[in-house]
Formats: C-alpha cells, sequence, structure tokens
C-alpha cells in the first residue's frame, strides 16, 4: 500500500512538473490569456482532464509558482537573524542580496521565464511585499515608534531595496552585489536618519 501511494506521488510530482515547464515554455512565447488547455496540455503531453485534475487554469499555476518562490525566499530569510540587517546603526543588505541571487540561481530557469514577462509576473512584488510584513512584524516588538512609523520605514527601506536589485538583475549584474548592497544600505541610513532626526527620535530607541 506504502509503495503504491509512493508511486502515486511520484506520477503526481512529475505530472505537475511538465505542466508548469509547459506553461512556462508558453510563457515565453505569448501573453497568458492566450494559452490555451488544449496547447497546454499538447505541450505538457497530458491529456485536458489529466490538466483539470490539478488546475483550472494557467493563471492558477503562475500564481502558485511565485507564491512557492516567495515562500522559498522569505524562509530563507527567516532562517538567519533579522538583527542582522541592522545594528542600531547601519543597515546591511548583503545578506538579503545574497538569498534573493541563491534564489535566483537555485531556480534559474523559472525566474527567467517569469521576469521577462513582468508585465505578467508578480513575483518581485511577491517577495517584496511578504518580505515588508515579516519586518515589520519583526522589528515593532523592538522599536517603540508606533506601527505607522514602522511601517513607513519599511515601506522606503524594502521598496527602495528591490527596485534597485530589480534594476541591477535587468542590467545582467554587471556591479558586485556587494558593492550594490553597501551603497542601498548608505542611502536607506542616511533617509531613515533624516527622518528620525526630523522627529527628534532618539537613535538608542532604535538599537536591539
Amino acid at each position: 500500500m506504502i509503495e503504491s501511494n509512493r508511486k502515486v506521488d511520484i506520477r503526481v510530482i512529475k505530472t505537475k512538473r511538465a505542466i508548469r515547464e509547459a506553461v512556462l515554455q508558453l510563457l515565453s512565447e505569448k501573453p497568458i490569456d492566450d494559452i490555451s488547455i488544449t496547447e497546454l496540455a499538447q505541450v505538457a503531453q497530458i491529456n485536458r482532464k489529466t490538466f483539470y485534475n490539478y488546475y483550472q487554469n494557467p493563471h492558477q499555476i503562475l500564481d502558485e509558482l511565485e507564491n512557492e518562490l516567495a515562500e522559498e525566499f522569505v524562509n530563507a530569510v527567516n532562517a538567519s537573524d533579522w538583527v542582522d540587517w541592522y545594528d542600531g546603526q547601519n543597515f546591511d543588505f548583503h545578506k538579503i542580496f545574497a538569498c534573493i541571487t541563491k534564489s535566483v540561481q537555485e531556480n534559474q530557469e523559472t525566474y527567467r521565464y517569469l521576469l521577462k514577462i513582468k508585465k505578467t509576473s508578480d513575483i518581485m512584488v511577491k517577495i517584496e511585499n511578504r518580505l515588508k510584513v515579516e519586518a515589520i512584524d519583526y522589528f515593532s516588538q523592538y522599536w517603540n515608534l508606533g506601527d505607522d512609523f514602522i511601517i513607513m520605514i519599511m515601506e522606503y527601506v524594502i521598496s527602495g531595496m528591490f527596485a534597485v536589485y530589480r534594476q541591477w538583475f535587468s542590467d545582467g549584474q554587471k556591479v558586485p552585489a556587494e558593492e550594490v548592497s553597501k551603497k542601498i544600505g548608505i542611502l536607506s541610513i542616511a533617509g531613515v536618519n533624516a527622518l528620525l532626526d526630523a522627529y527628534n527620535v532618539d537613535i538608542e530607541r532604535l538599537k536591539f
């Protein structure tokens, strides 16, 4: 019985992988709304009934792929210590950059398709939003600044970091990640400190 279940599980994994690869292949050729279930099934070498056993439409596949990659990335960040981000004086984005780059490298083919169809794919937006939620939740435990203040800081810091990362990735990663991380950290801490100074917030309150 166990052996039988294992065979079914392997078959399910292989079928879903074939469907995912098929939708990514087709997405490199046309918009997702132009992909029919018939051609998707043909590329995946399955029948339509089999497709509907797992998914309702191509959008569901894309959403599942993005959510899994976002979850994987956030888990990788959470596996490290968030305090390494900020030591009370500086933001260090190298660890976050390293997590993003590692995730991209390990799922290079998937990211290549998803970023190529950026008008359709929200992968980076999903990762960015998940990271904001995690960061706000974490730092709210230590920074007695009020939720609105912390949300504003994290929106500024994380959105800025991801904007630079997208550009860095699109430009072919010509500049070393460490250098980009350092520059983002300098820009971020300068902006945050200027905000705190303007509102007379004691920097000691932001130390862990």
